[in-house]
């Protein structure tokens, strides 16, 4: 499995992640970049644009962008050699995966190991559970199904962490009983089969369940 989990912050911030996931498609194809967080937030050109800005320095110029899920099926992931899930809203995107049947065509796809790309909320949905997020983003759609697609070892994913945070994510570990990576917006995690690695210019840490 080849997962990359970034903390969400700008192109400088996640340089080395993007350098280790350009360095796993290029020798398979293209990249399908899946916005789809940010629907309302941001227009997708503009995220077009980002992405492009980003990856073709690293040599991706075969960028393919999704807006929808609903107007694709999973064997379409065949013709990329990554997935990049962007950041936005993380219970609007996991419905969207959960209602179009992406969230198992996506595990399918990593379980195969292609890689995955997940950025801020993207890499929230590819940690155990999203409850994560509860503090910062809102779940006006009022998603009951947390459970993201586990492509983390059974962590839950933190994102945007500071030290501030450190109660909210003992408290959450004391509710649900996952444990936590916690993931700066200037440090990652690079999942290589069964490895997990710090990747980026600050270390991420660790919230282990207390038995």
């Amino acid at each position: 499995m080849k997962i990359i989990l970034a903390g969400g912050g700008g192109a400088d911030d996640s340089l080395p992640l993007d350098i280790v996931f350009s360095d796993w498609i290029r020798p398979k194809g293209g990249m399908l970049y899946l916005p789809i967080a940010l629907r309302g937030m941001r227009t997708f050109e503009s995220c077009f644009e980002w992405v492009t800005s980003t990856f073709e320095p690293l040599g991706i110029t075969d960028i393919t962008i999704w807006t929808s899920l609903t107007e694709h099926h999973g064997s379409e992931l065949d013709e990329f050699g990554g997935v990049y899930i962007g950041g936005g809203n993380t219970f609007s995107l996991l419905r969207e995966l959960q209602e179009s049947g992406f969230d198992q065509h996506l595990k399918a796809y990593a379980i195969s190991n292609r890689p995955i790309y997940g950025g801020s909320a993207g890499a929230v949905v590819l940690g155990r559970d999203i409850l994560t997020v509860s503090h910062m983003d809102k779940n006006n759609i009022g998603l009951k199904q947390t459970i993201g697609l586990d492509l983390a070892q059974g962590y839950s994913i933190w994102p945007h962490y500071t030290d501030a945070d450190n109660e909210l994510i003992r408290s959450y570990i004391e509710q649900y009983n996952f444990p936590v990576l916690a993931i700066s917006e200037r440090s990652g995690i690079v999942v290589d089969g069964d490895q997990l690695h710090d990747k980026g210019f600050e270390p991420a840490h660790r919230f282990d369940v207390l038995s």
